[in-house]
């Protein structure tokens, strides 16, 4: 499983500001995979997980 920070986040670190929000993607994993892992499902149509501690979007 690959984990890539995607987004807004990325284009304000480049541009030096504070990044207020992560959006993550993940590569190389099922949803069965991330549930296990402890993820929540919260997507309807995507299939998007909250992570289990920052309670952050991970998106496959």
């Amino acid at each position: 499983m690959q984990v890539y920070l995607v987004g807004g986040a990325v284009r304000d670190r480049l541009l030096g500001v504070p990044v207020r929000e992560h959006d993550w993607v993940v590569v190389g994993a099922t949803p069965e995979e991330l549930e296990r892992a402890g993820y929540l499902p919260v997507g309807r149509e995507f299939p998007v997980f909250l992570h289990p501690e920052t309670h952050e979007e991970y998106a496959l």
